[in-house]
């Protein structure tokens, strides 16, 4: 074994004074094994959602639970619970998985409020707060706290009840899990009641929380690009202090091309995010 990885990684006779890590056919076979891991994981996030999906434990009654510790910490009432509201909260999940949007506005333009008008709740505050693709509740609350307009929805004194949605679905291409917070205070609790028709949003806040999946194709592909960059680059390194020391002689030297080649490619692959956006 140990004659195999002085072979692979460190100039010697037997592979003729250059590492086989950096031979053409051994970077071919890392460029491949690039190829075949994205297609492969590729494969099995759309068609095997369940092996690269997300196992998420995020639940309703534990983000109203979470939140209501987050508002009773800071001095403020409890949230209850409306059956309304969480009706409303899984109309707009369906809705924007049924028509592919992230977003608190659809394609069609429907806004959050219609979805409150489509279960007769008349609101005189109403705030919504969306998540997606988190392991648990407790990091999406937390995310939601570390997020100004959303802890001003959770700490909000104007709201008295909620409604939650935690939709589990193929969404844009994964396996997606959607959360959304709905926030209400009824025209109804305050006295005189307002008379006519109440507006659109005497006030809407609106939040939105976007984090990239636990386990995802893309990140498991950057993963696995970063790390061969690293062996290889470290390999080079070490290949390069070896010929200095040794004062040893090749006819054809691209030790500082190529360690110019990696640094930059490392840097790229370090920098690159996902290509979806809000």
């Amino acid at each position: 074994m140990t004659n195999i990885l002085a072979h692979l990684f460190i100039p010697q006779a037997s592979n003729n004074y250059k590492a086989k890590t950096l031979h053409l056919s051994s970077l071919s076979v890392f460029m491949l094994m690039i190829m075949v891991s994205q297609l492969l994981f590729t494969f099995l996030g759309q068609k095997l959602p369940g092996v690269l999906g997300i196992n998420s434990t995020v639940t309703a009654e534990e983000l109203v639970s979470l939140t209501n510790q987050e508002r009773e910490a800071n001095g403020l009432n409890l949230l209850t619970i409306n059956p309304a509201l969480n009706q409303a909260a899984q109309q707009k999940a369906a809705d924007m998985i049924a028509h592919n949007y992230w977003a608190h506005t659809s394609p069609a333009g429907l806004t959050p409020w219609t979805f409150f008008k489509n279960v007769n709740y008349r609101y005189l505050y109403a705030g919504e707060n969306l998540a997606r693709d988190f392991f648990d509740s407790h990091a999406v609350l937390t995310a939601w706290m570390n997020s100004p307009t959303h802890k001003d929805n959770i700490l909000s004194s104007r709201y008295r009840e909620t409604g939650i949605a935690v939709v589990q679905d193929m969404f844009q291409g994964q396996e997606t899990t959607l959360v959304v917070q709905l926030f209400g205070t009824q025209a109804a609790n305050f006295l005189p009641e307002p008379t006519g028709e109440i507006s659109q949003a005497a006030e809407a806040v609106l939040a939105e929380m976007k984090t990239t999946p636990l386990i995802s194709p893309f990140h498991l592909t950057k993963s696995i690009s970063i790390s061969l960059t690293i062996i290889l680059l470290s390999v080079v390194i070490i290949d390069s202090l070896i010929i200095t020391k040794k004062k040893i002689v090749r006819l054809s030297g691209k030790g500082l091309a190529h360690l110019i080649f990696l640094g930059i490619l490392l840097v790229l692959l370090l920098g690159i995010r996902p290509g979806l956006v809000l």
